[in-house]
């Protein structure tokens, strides 16, 4: 009975896919989710691109530094957050900022908003990952390298620094904030979450900065 039984090869492929469909679902799964990430990454990355894009083709740098408080680019994040289609907005949080240049490798942001979306798809307001307009350190990031050129660095007639003047402009120093070259910056911060289970992490957190010259002035 024994030696029948180890000779009969009957069903042996039966078998073997059997063993083998775990791995080979595993496999292909995992292709998937990591296809998908990609392509999920790819659109953060067009939508970051669209946003500061379309900021520096619609707002003059010069109006919204001369009334911060009164700029409301709700319709440009709003339109750059379609660009994420077929992910859902609801796991997306957009940053646009206005910065000037204070030094070389330094900025001041001058104005910022952001949005996040509801489970439907509506956008509302949210607080930006930067403070402008504090006349303070917490409003200088840093530049990323070779982002500046020599004339959009501003300088100051004593020599110092322009990013660490906080006061008033006189005689012997410029404020940071009232000279150097605009930048526009964008950030789209997105929370991909793969399919439960098979070992995969809850949430992969995927995000693109991207900064633009303003066209218009």
């Amino acid at each position: 009975m024994l030696r029948r039984l180890l000779g009969d090869t009957r069903a042996s492929a039966m078998l073997e896919f059997a063993i083998c469909l775990p791995v080979l679902a595993v496999l292909y799964i995992g292709s998937y989710v990591a296809v998908d990430e990609v392509s999920c990454s790819r659109k953060v990355s067009i939508a970051t691109r669209t946003l500061v894009d379309l900021m520096s083709r619609s707002y003059s740098p010069s109006v919204i530094a001369s009334s911060p408080s009164s700029t409301d680019a709700t319709a440009i994040l709003t339109a750059a957050g379609i660009t994420l289609t077929p992910y859902s907005t609801s796991h997306a949080v957009e940053n646009v900022a206005l910065v000037r240049i204070c030094d070389a490798t330094h900025a001041y942001v001058i104005w910022t908003q952001a949005i996040t979306y509801d489970s439907s798809g509506n956008a509302k307001s949210t607080t930006p990952v930067l403070t402008a307009g504090s006349l303070s350190s917490s409003s200088v990031i840093a530049l990323p390298a070779n982002m500046t050129t020599t004339p959009s660095v501003p300088t100051s007639p004593d020599g110092s620094d322009v990013c660490q003047n906080y006061s008033a402009t006189t005689a012997q120093k410029t404020q940071v904030g009232t000279a150097g070259g605009y930048l526009y910056l964008a950030e789209v911060d997105y929370t991909y979450q793969p399919l439960p289970g098979f070992g995969f992490p809850a949430t992969v957190p995927l995000s693109t900065i991207l900064y633009m010259n303003p066209r218009l002035f």
